[in-house]
């Protein structure tokens, strides 16, 4: 509803209402992808004409998603998460509306520690491009520790430079 809401609104807010995005951290992460995977299963019973609006996303950006492996609801290395069979969550319904993405994490994240490799390699082998970026020894919330020059402190810029790529910041 949020991406409808949103769409319905951007043009009279001076914004592409066909270049909308999303961002999350964490639990908010998880939200990103289900938001970003999500576009073809209905959520809830359409209330007005927003809801006629498609509600996909044209990118993401999950950063150091929890709960997106099978397995994962709660519990720190949840099992499956470094397993080489590691699925991603069941709630996760990649399909041909899956848009780009950009995915930031840290190795040492204990939390979710393959949570953004699965997602990445699932949208690889869905022609689906992406970016991956791992941030050594940093952990979960890796943000409050950054440093100066560290991807910790410029991982925004990764985000920009897929943006731009993209095509979405002209």
């Amino acid at each position: 509803r949020a991406i409808r809401v949103v769409r319905a609104g951007a043009s009279a807010r001076g914004l592409d209402p066909n270049r909308i995005g999303i961002l999350g951290f964490s639990a908010g992460g998880h939200l990103t992808l289900v938001t970003a995977t999500g576009a073809r299963t209905p959520a809830y019973r359409p209330v007005d004409a927003i809801d006629q609006l498609p509600c996909t996303v044209q990118w993401a950006c999950p950063i150091y998603p929890a709960y997106a492996l099978a397995g994962d609801a709660g519990r720190a290395n949840g099992k499956g998460d470094n397993a080489p069979d590691a699925a991603p969550a069941p709630e996760l319904a990649f399909d041909a509306d899956t848009p780009p993405m950009c995915f930031v994490h840290g190795d040492a994240d204990v939390y979710s520690p393959m949570s953004s490799v699965v997602c990445w390699e699932r949208l690889r082998r869905m022609g689906i491009p992406g970016d991956l970026h791992t941030l050594a020894t940093r952990g979960h919330c890796f943000q409050m520790a950054a440093s100066p020059g560290t991807g910790s402190y410029t991982w925004a810029d990764r985000l920009w430079e897929f943006l731009s790529r993209a095509g979405f910041n002209r």
